[in-house]
């Protein structure tokens, strides 16, 4: 191989090793964003999408789909008669497709906030170990004892972005305490 020929042979596999890092790296910082509490799912535009969003954010904030494994949207779907003592059934259409959507993007069991379930599949977003360990810190009297939060369940009381599946620490403000620093 001549010289200059074996100069831009060198180039071209800088230039590739350099894309497969540039690439790795994107990879690495989607991870780290989903690790650290942005789920993208709640962005998703699809019709099931909208209709979850319009359907079940009517009456609380539409959880991103990832934050429970499939099975959980599964349950949770199959017994809206009964809806943590609500009745919240749509029509049958509605769930199939509601359902599809929830479990087509549901999180993965072992991964992310799911990595620590045990035994069957968690209902309650607020009982993932991931969860527990987040808001331990949290004094009780600032949640239930607080008109305007009321719960653990009604996220968007404190994360701000929240509807957009943003639940990053540093954006919390806890009504009538103001923002939250553990």
């Amino acid at each position: 191989m001549k010289p200059v020929a074996k100069k831009i042979a060198g180039y071209i596999r800088y230039g590739v090793a350099g894309s497969v890092i540039v690439a790795a790296w994107g990879l690495g910082l989607t991870g780290v964003s989903n690790a650290s509490g942005t789920y993208s799912a709640g962005k998703a535009t699809t019709a099931e999408a909208a209709m979850y969003r319009e359907e079940c954010g009517a009456c609380h904030v539409a959880y991103p789909a990832g934050l429970l494994p499939a099975a959980s949207w599964s349950t949770i779907m199959a017994t809206l008669d009964d809806h943590f003592g609500e009745n919240a059934e749509v029509s049958a259409e509605s769930a199939a497709r509601i359902t599809a959507y929830l479990t087509d993007n549901a999180g993965k069991p072992g991964h992310g906030m799911l990595k620590r379930i045990k035994g069957d599949a968690p209902l309650r977003i607020t009982e993932l170990p991931y969860f527990v360990r987040k808001h331990d810190e949290v004094p009780e009297r600032m949640v239930s004892g607080n008109e305007e939060v009321g719960s653990f369940s009604n996220c968007n009381a404190c994360h701000q972005r929240a509807e957009s599946g943003d639940f990053d620490e540093d954006s919390v403000r806890i009504p009538g305490y103001g923002r939250w620093d553990d």
